[in-house]
């Protein structure tokens, strides 16, 4: 091995590293600049070549070694230009004996050994572009792909001119190695009896001193006491020099003392030599601290983008997590599990803001103990470090609890005494809404680094989203489930309510009392809607003050109905004292704008199970009790199945239906769908009629029903199926591509066969991916959510696009929508008719559209009828 092997070792390894940190981080121009910059700026000569030995590129150091621009060289096929010919075919033969095959006088003679991973350093001749001649020491680097492929090799060599120069003058007489040392630019020394015997005039730049205070010194004198790895330096300086006493050439890198005391790094080389016929030590050194500067410019920028890739991961990571989340539990919970793991924090508390109470209340935490914990429940917004923080808009540190006023004086105690010291507190609000703050606490000072506070501030942003998506989700539901006017639960939280707790067997029996106000339409007429809407949102409160302490759902239905369900009661006389209770309440004046306003009811009592086994059942029988007390007059009446007749007109249209569809009496009418951007047609929606033979035109509300009850529902999807096809490839051969929307039921999300029907209707009519719409209402589809994901998603990879139609007006669980393949949600009209006079119903429809842009779900509105809706 010669001088040079330690810094081909080294060149390898800082393009490797180079490489591997510039592939990691292609999206950073700065570190490609970096690694071109080092490159060119390395004195060792550094060509790249593909895998046929045409050159790819030089740097600076190599066009300079051999006299040609980069532009003369890149694009020529090595061996040319810059090789001697003969010595190539030397080459050939010599490695065609030693690897025991042929080798080809040309590029092989280069890469024969790196493409069979043997490593080896050549000492080989470079012929200048002026003819003359460079003694060189060459090693050879196979280049690889991301797969491991060999791609490429690179090629580096250093200028050993010197090196021959010393070898040829150590040769010869003793007398003369003095003026060819004078002409070395690296330190060189002789030693004996391990101290310095000469030296050449090159120590005064490297060591910054004279040769007459060389002479004489131990190799430790220049050393410090302990080398980089952790090694007395006179023990490893010794068991260097006793290797190559052995005549084991040494090469390693030393950390060195100019004679000022000034540290500076070097590569080392001992060789043994006689003179006079004893042995000397002949030590090589040359100052490498500009080339370990950037080594460490280079290490400090490598571990910068690690630390940069493992926050973007730990972004990622809590954000795929965080995800499609609309519980504050999951989330917070969620958050808490990913920071343990970031910045050493052992210690977390999560709080959320209480609007009511104007605090900050603990909602998860780790670490800390029972008095920590029981101190912290809650935070206030004044005078605390949180309540700064959220103030400020902006992540809070405290390096040190003692001096900080910021924080609340006995979170501070309960911290100090439990051994914390610092801080940090992540603010968490979202387009101006204050939503809580995680606070990470620490029993040292921890020194954040930037990308430590960049990535604090990913979390902030990433956990506030999240959280204002749950409150958004949240508000919605509650806008869903309530009414808007009195607040009251509505008519699908009831239904909602009642299959949970049925499902759940809560229920072991339950009464429904169903109350239609008397007397409200004249206080309407007369004084008012404004007036009339105040009285209504005075029945709830009313009616809770007859049940106080009784398990009660109120609800209202719709206008000037309203419903009390009681759990668990089943004695009709009970319910019906609690009836004769309501009317007494209600009777007493309501005092309404300085007016005093008498209302009476009607009441209609069902009860479960016996009058009806779902919430839809016992509601109807209700209904009927109800209008059957307003017939008689006689305010309160229960449930009788002998007045819940069948009307014969009913049960004939009930008859006539299967006739009906087998005969062709069905036929579509096509509403148009209008896409508001373009103001053009873009799709329809088929409606389905019966032009019954004695009875004409009947819309769907007159016979849909009686197939929802039968198995007539399926026959019925198919015929409409099949005639808006048929339509639909009349339209097409006519050049007319639009898609059409059909109508789906509740029963046919329950029967597998409708995705074969589906499937054949779709290639018998040829119709294309996209072009077929099917809408599904909210109710249909949480009869049975797991059912329905199933089949629509089977559905939806026939190509057929799926929407939620009338949402808004059932109860379907958000958890269930996301996992469902809807491409659009229809809203109904019930919201948009009234939407320029009703707030509660433009900010239902608003928020309704953001939640489906939010999900990349199209929009579609029922009942738009006039330019300003």
């Amino acid at each position: 091995m010669e001088t040079g092997c330690i810094n081909n070792y080294m060149a390898k390894k800082n393009l490797n590293n180079l490489a591997n940190s510039a592939t990691q981080d292609t999206d950073y121009r700065e570190r490609s600049m970096m690694l071109q910059a080092i490159v060119d700026g390395a004195n060792y000569s550094i060509i790249s070549t593909d895998l046929d030995g045409t050159i790819r590129s030089v740097n600076n150091a190599a066009s300079r070694m051999l006299g040609y621009l980069a532009d003369e060289l890149i694009g020529q096929h090595t061996p040319a230009l810059f090789h001697d010919t003969e010595e190539v075919t030397r080459r050939a033969k010599s490695l065609s004996d030693e690897l025991g095959e042929f080798i080809e006088p040309g590029f092989d003679v280069f890469v024969a050994k790196a493409k069979r991973g043997i490593a080896e350093e050549l000492e080989w001749t470079y012929i200048h572009k002026d003819g003359s001649r460079i003694p060189i020491l060459l090693s050879v680097t196979p280049l690889r792909d991301e797969s491991g492929q060999i791609n490429g090799f690179l090629g580096i060599s250093f200028d050993i001119t010197e090196r021959v120069l010393i070898k040829r003058a150590l040769r010869e007489e003793e007398e003369r190695y003095r003026l060819l040392f004078e002409k070395v630019g690296d330190s060189i020394f002789l030693m004996r009896d391990d101290r310095f015997i000469d030296c050449n005039p090159a120590i005064l730049k490297t060591f910054a001193c004279s040769r007459e205070q060389i002479i004489g010194q131990t190799p430790y004198r220049f050393s410090p006491e302990y080398q980089a790895d952790g090694c007395l330096s006179q023990e490893k300086a010794l068991e260097k020099i006793a290797a190559a006493f052995k005549g084991e050439t040494q090469y390693f890198e030393w950390q060195h003392l100019r004679y000022d005391g000034t540290p500076f790094d070097a590569d080392v080389t001992l060789n043994v030599i006689e003179l006079k016929g004893q042995p000397h030590i002949l030590a090589t050194v040359r100052d490498i601290s500009d080339r370990k500067a950037a080594e460490r410019k280079l290490e400090k920028s490598r571990k910068q983008l690690l630390a940069r890739n493992e926050s973007l991961r730990f972004i990622n990571t809590l954000s795929n997590r965080l995800h499609g989340s609309h519980s504050f539990k999951t989330i917070v919970n969620e958050t808490l599990d990913a920071l343990l793991g970031f910045t050493q924090a052992s210690h977390v508390a999560i709080y959320l803001i209480d609007d009511d109470a104007h605090l900050l209340r603990l909602w998860a935490n780790h670490g800390f103990n029972h008095d920590v914990v029981q101190v912290g429940q809650t935070i206030s917004l004044e005078h605390s470090l949180s309540g700064y923080a959220l103030s400020q808009g902006n992540t809070i540190f405290s390096e040190d609890f003692s001096l900080d006023d910021r924080l609340d004086n006995k979170i501070k105690q309960a911290l100090l005494v439990s051994g914390f010291c610092s801080a940090v507190v992540l603010p968490l609000i979202y387009q101006g809404r204050t939503l809580g703050c995680i606070n990470i606490i620490y029993r040292v000072k921890y020194g954040f680094t930037e990308i430590d506070k960049e990535t604090l501030d990913f979390i902030s942003n990433t956990v506030s989203q999240s959280l204002a998506n749950a409150h958004q989700v949240h508000d919605l539901e509650y806008m869903a489930h309530h009414d808007s006017l009195t607040g009251l639960s509505n008519r699908m939280f009831f239904h909602q309510m009642f299959e949970d707790k049925a499902s759940s067997f809560s229920y072991r029996s339950a009464a429904l009392l169903l109350l239609d106000l008397d007397r409200f339409k004249e206080i309407n007429d007369t004084l008012g809607h404004h007036v009339g809407d105040d009285l209504l949102k005075k029945v709830g409160p009313r009616l809770q003050q007859v049940f106080s302490g009784q398990s009660i759902l109120i609800s209202r239905l719709g206008g000037d109905e309203f419903t009390v369900l009681l759990d668990n009661v089943s004695d009709r006389q009970i319910v019906r004292a609690f009836a004769q209770a309501i009317l007494e309440y209600l009777r007493k004046p309501f005092t309404v704008k300085s007016m005093q306003l008498e209302i009476d009811a009607s009441i209609g009592i069902a009860v479960y199970p016996e009058d009806g086994e779902d919430s839809h059942d016992l509601l109807r029988s209700a209904d009927v009790a109800m209008y059957e007390a307003k017939r008689k007059g006689s305010d309160i009446e229960v449930y009788d199945p002998t007045i819940d007749e069948h009307t014969p007109e009913r049960l004939a249209l009930m008859a006539d239906f299967n006739g009906a569809i087998r005969d062709g009496q069905l036929c579509l009418h096509y509403q148009p769908k209008i896409n508001l951007g373009s103001g053009q047609v873009s799709g329809f929606e088929a409606l389905v009629r019966w032009q019954h033979k004695e009875m004409g035109l009947l819309y769907p509300d007159k016979f849909l029903h009686l197939a929802e009850v039968s198995d007539s529902i399926h026959l019925l999807t198919q015929t409409v199926l099949r005639l808006a096809m048929q339509q639909q490839k009349q339209w097409s051969e006519a050049g007319y591509h639009l898609p059409v929307a059909v109508n789906l039921s509740a029963r046919n999300l329950m029967d597998d066969r409708c995705v074969n029907v589906m499937q054949t209707m779709l290639s018998q009519f040829e119709i294309k991916p996209g072009m077929l719409e099917l809408e599904i209402t909210e109710t249909a589809l949480m009869q049975d959510p797991e059912m329905a994901v199933s089949l629509l998603n089977q559905i939806s990879d026939l190509g057929v696009k799926l929407s939620i139609d009338d949402f808004g007006m059932g109860y379907s669980s958000l958890s269930y929508l996301r996992r469902m393949p809807i491409d659009a949600l229809k809203i109904d009209r019930e919201f948009v008719k009234d939407m320029l006079n009703n707030d509660q119903d433009e900010i239902i429809v608003s928020s309704t559209i953001a939640l489906a842009h939010n999900l990349n779900l199209d929009v579609i509105a029922e009942g738009v009828e006039d330019y300003d809706t």
